[in-house]
């Protein structure tokens, strides 16, 4: 199975949302994936990735579920209509490393959710965004968000998935143990190392957390750190 990717020729909005790193383009998208042209569910590989070492091809192709693969760096991703999806835009710094864009972005999305739902959320590993909680005399970190950075010449394009209400049994049938991963996830199963929002606020739903952060989005605060 052969990944689709973006090219200009692509439709628009293009499903990873990497259209937004175009000129011209609002420098923020927030959404679900769960209708056309965001088929629905579907994998994304990160740039550097191969589909038979991260994917179980098979069951994608036996489920008809679609396999892109991103400009951006990072590992692959499950996206259903229990995800929100963001892509954010910045403007190039001279003295930022890659480090701080993942900051901006992840900030962005942190104090969003800590002010709508107390939730908060630390930063772990490279950039995954993960609930951290003492649970039988141990501490538990379980990712609840992921991001990829695609820095062309003319800006910095962040991309997130966050896990609303996934189907999280579904991710260990599509998604092999990665080749690389951070040391936190400590060897668990998909299912064990990630966390839906709505198992930590009751309630939260995939419309809510995409309206939430569409209105952050429009934010002179906000607005303020893309690229526009």
């Amino acid at each position: 199975m052969s990944p689709h990717r973006y090219s200009p020729s692509s439709p628009r909005p293009y499903p990873t949302g990497e259209d937004v790193a175009e000129a011209g383009a609002d420098p923020a998208r927030v959404w679900i994936p769960a209708e056309p042209p965001f088929a629905s569910p579907l994998l994304v590989l990160g740039n550097s990735q191969t589909p038979e070492t991260e994917l179980d091809l098979e069951a994608a192709a036996a489920d008809g579920v679609p396999v892109y693969q991103r400009k951006g760096g990072g590992g692959a991703v499950f996206l259903t209509p229990g995800c929100v999806c963001v892509a954010l835009r910045f403007r190039k710094h001279r003295d930022w490393a890659i480090a701080d864009y993942f900051a901006a972005g992840n900030g962005l999305l942190r104090a969003a959710l800590a002010g709508a739902y107390g939730l908060h959320l630390e930063q772990r590993g490279i950039s995954d965004l993960a609930y951290v909680e003492e649970r039988h005399g141990r501490w538990e970190e379980r990712k609840v968000a992921g991001s990829s950075l695609y820095m062309p010449r003319e800006c910095a394009l962040y991309l997130a998935s966050i896990l609303v209400d996934a189907r999280l049994e579904a991710l260990d049938r599509y998604l092999r143990h990665p080749s690389r991963e951070p040391d936190y996830r400590d060897r668990r199963a998909h299912a064990d190392f990630v966390v839906n929002l709505s198992s930590l606020v009751p309630g939260v739903t995939p419309a809510g957390v995409r309206d939430l952060l569409l209105r952050e989005a429009e934010r002179p605060e906000f607005r303020a750190a893309l690229d526009i």
